[in-house]
C-alpha cells in the first residue's frame, strides 16, 4: 500500500452525484481519501502522480456473480434455463460435481484477474456447494486484492413437490447452513421455488442472528414465474420479501408491477444482469420503471459461462437497452447507468459508507482511464465516454485500497 499518494491534475469523477471535476487533486492516505478537490493541499512526503491526461472513476462493483462455473464458457447455447440452472438436475450442477478442484479454482482465478484488469475492485460472488464450495472460492482468492463479498448456501433444495408442503429445513441442513456462515459473508439462494416458505423464515432469522447478509434470485423467467402463482397463488417477488426478507433481489426480469411496488415500498435493492437475461431468452428486465419506482438499481454480469465479467460491456448494453425498450433516447442518462455499478451496487451491499464514490472518508478504490486512447480521444463528455465506449484497454491503471494492482501511473519528481 502507498501510504500517502497524491494524484495531481486529474479529471475525477467525484461524489455519489458522480460530477465531473476537472485537474483535481486527490489525495490518498493509508487506503482511503483523505482530500478531493482543486487546490494542491500539498501534503508532506507524499508520493505525487501525474493525472493530466487521465481520467479517474470510482471502482467498478460487480453485485452479482457466479464465477464458480468459470470452467465451463460457453456451453449454454441453445439450453434452456432450466437446463443449465436448476437445482441437482441442470447441467452447471452436473459440472460442478464432476470438475476437478484445482481447475476450479485456477479458472475462477483468472476470472477475478479479468474482474480486476476490467476495472472491477469489489464483486458479490453466489458460491453454491455449501462450506466446501464457498473455500473454494476463498482459496482461489489468496492473494488478489480485490474487495469480495460471498454469499453460500446449504447443498439442500426441496423438490417440486415438497416445496408445496410447507416443511422447515432438515436440522442437519440447518447445521450447514451455520457452517457457511462461518466462512461467509452471508447466504445466496438460488430461488423460492426451490425453498418453502417456513424454510425461507428459518434461514432469513439466522441470517439476522448472525448479522450476515441474504439474497435470493426471483422473477428471472416466466416458468418459475408461472410455477409459484399455481402452486402459491403469489409470485417469487412476494413469497421471497414476505419470508426471505433478502437485503436484494437479483433478476426480477418478469417482475410485474405488484412485484416493483412491492419491493419499492420494502426498500429492497434489485440487481439486475441483462447480458444474462437475454443469451438466455428470459427476456429484459423493466430497469426505467424500477427506477420511476425509486428503487436502487445496481447491476451484475452472472454466470460466467454466460458472460464475461467486464462491467463497461454490461454498462453500455444496459444503456442501449433501455432507450430501445422505453423508444426514447432520455429514458436514462449515463450518470443513472454509472451508479448502477458504483454507489448503487455499495448501497446494494450495505458497503455504500465505505465505497461506491470518491469522496473523503471512503476507501481508495479508483480505475484510471487513458483519455488519449484512439478510442476516446477527444472526450467530449466523461460519463458518456465510460458507459457508451471505453474499453479495459482504455484502463491505464486500477487502484483498491490505495494499492496499485494493475498497470502503472507516472510519477512526478
Amino acid at each position: 500500500m502507498i501510504k500517502k499518494a497524491i494524484i495531481e491534475e486529474v479529471t475525477v469523477i467525484v461524489g455519489e452525484g458522480l460530477d465531473v471535476l476537472k485537474r483535481a487533486f486527490v489525495w490518498m492516505d493509508r487506503g482511503h481519501f483523505e482530500y478531493v478537490g482543486e487546490k494542491n493541499p500539498h501534503p508532506q512526503e507524499c508520493v505525487r502522480y501525474r493525472g493530466r491526461g487521465l481520467l479517474m472513476i470510482p471502482g467498478l462493483i460487480n453485485a452479482h456473480t457466479h464465477i464458480g462455473d468459470s470452467f465451463a464458457k460457453d456451453l449454454w447455447i441453445g439450453r434452456s434455463l432450466n437446463e443449465l440452472f436448476r437445482p441437482i438436475t441442470g447441467l452447471k450442477h452436473k459440472l460442478l460435481n464432476s470438475v476437478p478442484k484445482g481447475s476450479m479454482i485456477k479458472f475462477m482465478r483468472n476470472s477475478i484477474s479479468d474482474m480486476i484488469r476490467c476495472g472491477t475492485t469489489t464483486f458479490a460472488d453466489f458460491r453454491e456447494g455449501g462450506r466446501k464450495g464457498a473455500m473454494l472460492l476463498r482459496k482461489a482468492m489468496a492473494g488478489m486484492k480485490i474487495r469480495a463479498i460471498v454469499l453460500g448456501r446449504p447443498d439442500y433444495y426441496f423438490g417440486e413437490e415438497e416445496v408445496i408442503k410447507n416443511d422447515g429445513m432438515p436440522e442437519e441442513k440447518i447445521a450447514e447452513a451455520e457452517e457457511v456462515l462461518g466462512v461467509c459473508d452471508g447466504i445466496g439462494l438460488s430461488g423460492p421455488n426451490e425453498y418453502t416458505d417456513r424454510a425461507m423464515r428459518e434461514l432469513s432469522e439466522l441470517v439476522k442472528r448472525r448479522g450476515k447478509m441474504c439474497a435470493i434470485h426471483a422473477g428471472e423467467d416466466s416458468h418459475s414465474v408461472d410455477f409459484s402463482l399455481r402452486n402459491f397463488d403469489r409470485s417469487e417477488v412476494e413469497r421471497a420479501l414476505e419470508n426471505l426478507e433478502p437485503d436484494f433481489i437479483v433478476h426480477m426480469t418478469q417482475a410485474t408491477d405488484e412485484d416493483l411496488g412491492l419491493a419499492s415500498k420494502a426498500g429492497t435493492p434489485v440487481v439486475c444482469c441483462p447480458r444474462a437475461n437475454s443469451v438466455m431468452g428470459s427476456g429484459l428486465p423493466p430497469m426505467a420503471k424500477m427506477a420511476r419506482d425509486g428503487m436502487t438499481v445496481a447491476l451484475g454480469t452472472d454466470n460466467v459461462m454466460l458472460n464475461s465479467t467486464d462491467l463497461f460491456r454490461e454498462m453500455e448494453y444496459t444503456s442501449r437497452m433501455i432507450r430501445a425498450l422505453e423508444r426514447d433516447s432520455s429514458a436514462v442518462s449515463s450518470k443513472d447507468i454509472m451508479k448502477m455499478v458504483t454507489i448503487n451496487s455499495a448501497r446494494a451491499l450495505k458497503l455504500d459508507k465505505e465505497i461506491g464514490s470518491i469522496e473523503e472518508g471512503k476507501r481508495a478504490d479508483v480505475v484510471f482511464i487513458d483519455m488519449n486512447t484512439k478510442n476516446l480521444d477527444p472526450i467530449k463528455d466523461p460519463l458518456n465516454a465510460i458507459v457508451h465506449r471505453a474499453r479495459p484497454d482504455d484502463i491505464r491503471a486500477v487502484i483498491i485500497g490505495g494499492e496499485i494492482v494493475y498497470g502503472s501511473i507516472p510519477r512526478l519528481a
